[in-house]
């Protein structure tokens, strides 16, 4: 697949916007307070992300090009039954940059290997989290729309326990949890620690 037919299916009108229309507020259907430099990554979500999958195609070659145009293809569709998200899933990260802090101004992403992630019910609420690798998240996931779910969670580190969301203004992480096909989601976490776009993709 090349990367113009991939920034091209970002382009067309309705799917630029799949992942997050354009200043949506997810808050106030997500019963927990959100701290507001959070609120502003759920608002800026559409352009942080259109931005920053463009810069990384268009700046990642080799193995990495194609697995990140493999990982972002697939447009949101309407999560029917929790029974969609729920069980074990194999999961892999990939990290993009807009190029906005390079010299060169390039974006880029680095995709990493397979890993374990669970969605599972807790406390009456679903719940994800990534069981193994040296950085994980964990946190709980809120139906805002049809097509996605707000996640509300943390990041643990080595061999540290899990941590909520509000434990840290540095370790909060938000995302859209999204399906975008049969057995396969993405979770899409805006301006990360390590990144401008973090996509999680989930699949079985």
């Amino acid at each position: 697949m090349r990367i113009a037919a991939t920034l091209a299916w970002l382009a067309i009108p309705g799917l630029a916007s799949a992942a997050g229309a354009a200043g949506f507020d997810p808050t106030p259907r997500i019963p927990v307070k959100i701290e507001d430099a959070d609120h502003a990554r759920f608002l800026d979500f559409d352009a942080t992300r259109q931005r920053t999958i463009a810069a990384a195609l268009a700046g990642t070659t080799g193995d990495d090009g194609v697995a990140l145009q493999k990982i972002v293809l697939g447009e949101p569709v309407a999560i029917t039954s929790e029974s969609d998200l729920i069980g074990n899933w194999r999961c892999r990260s990939a990290q993009l940059s807009d190029g906005s802090q390079a010299s060169d101004h390039k974006g880029g992403a680095y995709i990493y290997t397979y890993f374990k992630c669970a969605i599972h019910k807790k406390d009456g609420k679903l719940f994800f989290e990534k069981l193994n690798g040296s950085q994980r998240v964990s946190g709980f996931l809120y139906r805002v729309r049809d097509d996605r779910y707000a996640f509300l969670g943390g990041t643990d580190l080595a061999e540290d326990p899990q941590v909520p969301y509000g434990y840290a203004t540095d370790r909060n992480v938000v995302a859209y949890l999204f399906k975008v096909g049969t057995k396969r989601l993405r979770l899409e976490m805006p301006k990360t620690c390590c990144s401008d776009l973090e996509i999680l993709e989930l699949v079985k």
